[in-house]
């Protein structure tokens, strides 16, 4: 697999974090058979056949070679449980980005949406694509309830070599200022494949610990931002085969 097939929120294969997989409800129902241990999560059996979707996860070390690590985040009446399932390829329909941050708006609480519209906006003048992972995406994806009175509202900002980081940092903590909720998330490098916490950024950390499918490591932040002529590599994607 090339690097640049991997580009973008990944293939059925190697997914990206926080991807969405559309799943075929008959391979979800026998991934779900070979789990006796699930069989009193009856929010699980009609997951796929209702069209809501799974999220890629990182492989961890009882995954198997040659199929595709996805998980499912129970809502807070469901003990806010990780579910960990394994798919193959094939029964992966599709591979869908998270759900923009407007497209969410409906799902939020009335006193979230000054700061959904502030941030929407910041988002088009500095130049990012805003996208939401967590409680208000799977609120929104499912139709289930996951938002508390203590939920983040999770963020993820995809940056490009046009984006004027200052002014989103910046931006980001004044909406935090007067907003009603925590701002969570992580500004995204889809060319590479890789994400960082905002927060470290907006503290002025000379390094950042950046997450992918492979794992985490400490990379220079100017790096990660396209600062000062420097260029951050891909990481070795075949690593996470």
């Amino acid at each position: 697999m090339s690097e640049a097939s991997f580009f973008g929120w990944g293939t059925p294969v190697f997914p990206a974090r926080h991807a969405l997989l559309r799943v075929d409800p008959q391979a979800y129902r026998l991934a779900l058979d070979e789990r006796p241990d699930l069989a009193s999560e009856t929010l699980l059996f009609d997951w796929a056949a209702l069209s809501r979707p799974l999220i890629a996860r990182r492989r961890g070390p009882c995954d198997l070679a040659g199929l595709t690590p996805a998980g499912i985040p129970l809502p807070p009446s469901h003990g806010k449980k990780r579910i960990a399932l394994q798919l193959a390829p094939g029964a992966i329909l599709a591979v869908e980005p998270p759900p923009l941050l407007p497209v969410c708006a409906h799902a939020a609480p009335a006193a979230w949406l000054p700061a959904i519209e502030a941030i929407a906006e910041l988002g088009a003048r500095a130049g990012v694509e805003v996208r939401v992972f967590g409680a208000l995406a799977w609120s929104a994806l499912s139709g289930l309830g996951y938002l508390s009175a203590s939920s983040d509202l999770d963020l993820l900002l995809v940056l490009t070599a046009r984006t004027n980081a200052r002014a989103l940092l910046e931006g980001l903590a004044r909406v935090e200022a007067n907003a009603p909720m925590r701002l969570d998330g992580e500004l995204v490098r889809q060319d590479i494949g890789a994400a960082a916490n905002w927060r470290e950024f907006a503290a002025g950390a000379s390094e950042v610990l950046v997450k992918s499918v492979v794992g985490v490591a400490l990379r220079p932040a100017d790096a990660f931002l396209f600062h000062d002529g420097h260029h951050m590599k891909a990481p070795d994607w075949r690593a996470a085969s």
